[in-house]
């Protein structure tokens, strides 16, 4: 992240990126398209929280307790805070292979965080997601476990012709791509925060599972803190064709982030 820049502006930055707002088509091709289900009319007064009821299971590491039954996730988050070396190709988290740039090519370095910032983040984390079927971890997830994307938390400064963003992820309309790999640019030590850092890590992923950007001050695919059920103007066209206007009364230029996700994730019980 540049020297006093905003997080506005290092998100400006990021919307003049082309390869950051326009998936090309053949990028997912080879990938099995996940089924969304139908979805409800939009209320502008939810803010797609879930319940914090406390439930009694004894989950495995990569499970769900839903009411007192133990369930595989839809999709695990997997926020990586500990240093990879990447590829590029066809993106797939668990090779560490990155289909974003070229230039995202190569190594790494951790967050860098103490155990408490480290655990203040995933708590955040896991806020910004509570109300989906999804489980976010900073462990990666064994073979064989739900899909997963991967979101590259690193203080590594991003490479040159990418300066000052805040992160770097496609929008990857209907999640065609299961293991979807992200970029956030972020130190403890930098002026942003642990809670900015956060936000645009659930940012990246949102955008790895279809979201577009919008200036809400309240949405976190603008300023604000959580996926919220109000329609707000999408930023960065071309629009997805999976989006459902539906849920904003049939307007295709404005997007509802929590229902899309609820759609495609499922809510949690």
């Amino acid at each position: 992240m540049a020297p006093g820049l905003s997080r506005s502006a290092a998100l400006l930055i990021l919307l003049a990126l082309p390869g950051c707002v326009e998936i090309d088509p053949a990028y997912a091709e080879s990938f099995t398209t996940t089924t969304a289900a139908s979805g409800t009319t939009t209320d502008d007064s939810a803010s797609g929280e879930a319940s914090t009821t406390a439930a009694a299971c004894e989950c495995g590491p990569y499970e769900l307790c839903e009411g007192s039954a133990c369930i595989a996730p839809t999709k695990i988050l997997f926020v990586n805070l500990d240093g990879v070396t990447t590829t590029f190709g066809n993106a797939d988290a668990s090779q560490n292979v990155q289909g974003l740039y070229t230039e995202l090519a190569g190594t790494w370095d951790p967050y860098g965080a103490d155990a408490s910032t480290r655990e203040t983040l995933l708590t955040a984390l896991s806020q910004h997601w509570a109300a989906y079927r999804v489980l976010v971890t900073d462990t990666r997830p064994d073979p064989g476990s739900a899909p997963y994307v991967m979101a590259v938390v690193t203080a590594t400064p991003p490479p040159a012709g990418f300066e000052g963003v805040a992160y770097i992820a496609y929008p990857d309309c209907g999640d065609l791509i299961p293991q979807d790999v992200s970029f956030v640019f972020a130190s403890p030590t930098d002026a942003f925060g642990v809670l900015e850092h956060a936000k645009w890590a659930s940012g990246s992923m949102g955008r790895g599972m279809g979201l577009h950007y919008n200036d809400a001050a309240d949405d976190l695919m603008g300023l604000g803190d959580r996926f919220r059920e109000t329609c707000y103007a999408i930023t960065d066209p071309p629009l997805c064709s999976t989006h459902h206007p539906e849920y904003c009364d049939g307007d295709a230029t404005q997007q509802s982030s929590h229902l899309e996700l609820e759609a495609l994730l499922g809510a949690r019980g």
